[in-house]
């Protein structure tokens, strides 16, 4: 994927994946803190001119925690005890059947395969934090 299409789009993501893959613990970070960075980060994206029609559900792994606010078009979710991979696919499903524009963004090689055999769109977590931030560079000039 070269960039993103400003259809209105529905990202399902995997929060935990992603942001335990991007914001390191360098710094002694927990991972609600984390969590609160990949959610601001998240929040500037989108409201990228491109992305304004789409929104996010972010699902993380885990018990419900005070979530960070991240705006209106960003809506976190948290599996308790269910994987946060079945409710990514379950949703990426149910809106592909009823007609609506969804992508999985995951970097779990296992779930985008999953994805791919029910015929629901994904994305790895490095393609949409590059084509994002192409984003925001553009905006920012």
């Amino acid at each position: 994927m070269k960039r993103f299409s400003s259809k209105p789009t529905v990202y399902l993501i995997d929060g935990s994946n992603f942001s335990l893959r991007f914001w390191e613990r360098a710094s002694g970070e927990k991972p609600d803190e984390l969590e609160r960075a990949f959610l601001a980060w998240l929040a500037e994206v989108s409201r990228a001119q491109v992305l304004r029609a789409s929104c996010f559900r972010v699902v993380f792994d885990g018990p419900w925690r005070k979530p960070f606010p991240a705006g209106p078009a960003v809506t976190i979710y948290y599996s308790e005890s269910e994987p946060a991979d079945e409710m990514l696919l379950e949703r990426g499903y149910f809106m592909r059947s009823e007609g609506i524009r969804a992508i999985i963004v995951t970097s779990d090689n296992g779930l985008r395969d999953r994805a791919a055999a029910e015929d629901v769109q994904s994305m790895n977590c490095e393609t949409f934090r590059r084509l994002a931030e192409e984003e925001l560079r553009k905006e920012s000039r």
